[in-house]
C-alpha cells in the first residue's frame, strides 16, 4: 500500500535572521527572512497524518517572539481542504523546536511519532538549545518513540538526519502514481542548504549536520524545504 494523497498545509510565517538558516554567511547576519510554516499532510489508507504542525496559537510566547502571521493558521488550512482536527489519526515530528510541535494539542486522536532520543534530549537540551523548546507544546503527550530510519505505515517512512537536533528525522513520503517526496524539515530549511551543502545556523552537531544533508543528497525525489517561502505546493 502506498500513499493516496499528499499536500502542504498552512501555519503561517513567522521572522528569523537568515543567519539562523545558513551558518557562517556573513551576508546573511542581520537579514530578516520571512519564513513559512507548512506541516505536509498525508492520506493513506484509514491513517490522516501531519509532518510537524507549526508553531501553534498566536497568542503563545513562540508565536509572539517569532513574530508569527497566521495566514492562515493550521486550522484553518485544514478546513479549507475540508479537513477537521479530530480527522488527523498520526502527527510525525521531524524533531520537538517550538515551530514544529506548536499544534500537537489540538490533534486529539492522533497518534504521536518521534525519535526516542530527540525526546529524551528535549526533557534537558543544553543551554545552547533551550530557547528552542517550548515544554508545554510537548509535555504531558504520549508519544510513540522511533529508533532510527524506518517505516512509519507503508509509504511512509522516516530517515533518520540528526545535526540539527540529537534526534532530527525527515519523512520519506511514496506515493500510488510513483512519486517520492522528501519532507526535509530542519536539516535542509532552505534549498541553499542542500545545494550549495549548507549547513543551519542553530546546531547540536555540525558534523552530523553536513552528514545528514548528503544523505538528502544522495536520495531520489522532491525535497520539501520546511521554510522555504517560495514553495508552498508540491508542484
Amino acid at each position: 500500500m502506498t500513499v493516496d494523497k499528499v499536500m502542504l498545509l498552512s501555519d503561517g510565517h513567522f521572522t528569523i535572521d537568515m543567519g539562523m538558516l545558513v551558518y557562517g554567511k556573513m551576508a546573511y547576519f542581520g537579514q530578516k527572512y520571512r519564513a513559512a510554516l507548512k506541516p505536509l499532510y498525508i492520506e493513506t489508507g484509514d491513517e490522516r497524518i501531519l509532518v510537524d504542525t507549526g508553531i501553534g496559537p498566536a497568542d503563545t510566547k513562540p508565536a509572539q517572539f517569532m513574530k508569527a502571521e497566521k495566514d492562515p493558521a493550521l486550522e484553518d488550512s485544514l478546513h479549507a481542504h475540508d479537513l477537521h482536527p479530530d480527522d488527523i489519526t498520526m502527527v510525525i515530528n521531524t524533531h520537538l523546536h517550538m515551530d514544529h510541535c506548536g499544534w500537537n494539542r489540538m490533534f486529539k486522536c492522533a497518534k504521536f511519532y518521534v525519535q526516542r532520543e530527540e525526546w529524551n534530549y528535549a526533557q534537558s537540551p543544553h543551554r545552547f538549545q533551550q530557547a528552542a523548546y517550548f515544554q508545554d507544546y510537548f509535555k504531558g503527550l504520549e508519544f510513540e518513540f522511533l529508533e532510527g530510519s524506518t517505516t512509519v505505515v507503508p509509504g511512509v517512512s522516516v530517515v533518520s538526519t540528526p545535526g540539527h537536533t540529537p534526534g532530527h528525522q525527515s519523512v520519506v513520503v511514496e506515493t500510488k502514481d510513483r512519486k517520492t517526496y522528501i519532507y526535509c524539515g530542519d536539516v535542509a530549511p532552505l534549498p541553499e542548504n542542500i545545494d550549495r551543502r549548507n549547513i543551519v545556523g542553530v546546531l547540536y552537531d555540525p558534523v552530523q549536520a553536513l552528514e545528514s544533508i548528503d544523505r538528502l543528497r544522495g536520495m531520489e525525489g522532491k525535497l520539501i524545504y520546511s521554510h522555504d517561502k517560495d514553495q508552498m505546493t508540491l508542484l
